[in-house]
């Protein structure tokens, strides 16, 4: 049985969230708190290995507290389950070691989709075989991956734009070549200026690796390449 416990200041949420946990097979809450410090005190009283996370609470975010689970070493995994759906937000959850983020108002479907391919990770990683790069791949595709649908683009971007740098990347000459935003203006027929700003955002995703360098008379030149593997998040952009 996997254990959760529940952090959500609006008791009617809460309880469709434990409905919802419960109606998905090989799950208990085993604990509910309305806020960050309760949330904590939860994890200390209950043994968990998941914990559905808000943010907006009064008091502490949930953010803190899932900063100061990591301080802890507490051994629990943490979903969002949140209305924050900004980009800045929601990389730091990730980076925070968020195993998957539900923005709200969302759909049973979803969260179901969450738990089961949790549940099967979960199992994976609680036995102590070995495994293969294939078993870890099928393991790591189980968890969701936000769309570019999803996201907020930060003011003054657009899908449309973004779309077209992207095949304009994919389309570059040779394996994972190192452009400027330089050459890469002079093909989508925007300005360099522009094209940084796609840049630096696909960066921020983990799409892009950023290296800085210099050219000529000291001018700072920036080069971009696609990182490894995410060949195909950057396919989604267009």
């Amino acid at each position: 049985m996997i254990r959760v416990v529940l952090v959500e200041d609006d008791p009617m949420v809460a309880e469709l969230n434990r409905i919802y946990v419960e109606r998905v097979p090989d799950f208990k809450v085993v604990a509910s708190a309305r806020s960050a410090a309760e949330g904590l005190a939860a994890l200390r009283a209950h043994p968990a290995d998941l914990l559905l996370l808000d943010i907006f609470m009064a008091g502490q975010t949930g953010m803190d507290l899932m900063a100061e689970i990591r301080r802890l070493a507490l051994a629990v995994d943490v979903i969002f389950v949140t209305a924050a759906r900004d980009t800045r937000t929601i990389d730091r959850a990730l980076k925070l070691g968020a195993v998957d983020y539900l923005i709200k108002p969302f759909e049973f479907e979803r969260l179901q989709q969450a738990l089961e391919g949790y549940r099967e990770t979960h199992r994976l990683m609680g036995t102590e075989q070995s495994l293969s790069q294939r078993e870890l791949d099928a393991a790591l595709s189980r968890r969701p991956r936000l769309a570019p649908g999803d996201l907020e683009l930060p003011k003054g971007l657009d899908r449309a734009t973004l779309g077209r740098i992207g095949q304009a990347i994919l389309g570059l000459p040779g394996e994972t070549p190192w452009f400027t935003s330089e050459e890469l203006a002079g093909q989508v027929g925007i300005s360099r200026v522009s094209v940084r700003k796609y840049l630096e955002y696909l960066c921020g995703l983990k799409v892009l690796r950023m290296e800085p360098g210099y050219g000529g008379m000291g001018r700072p030149v920036h080069r971009f390449r696609l990182q490894q593997g995410m060949l195909e998040e950057l396919l989604r952009f267009h």
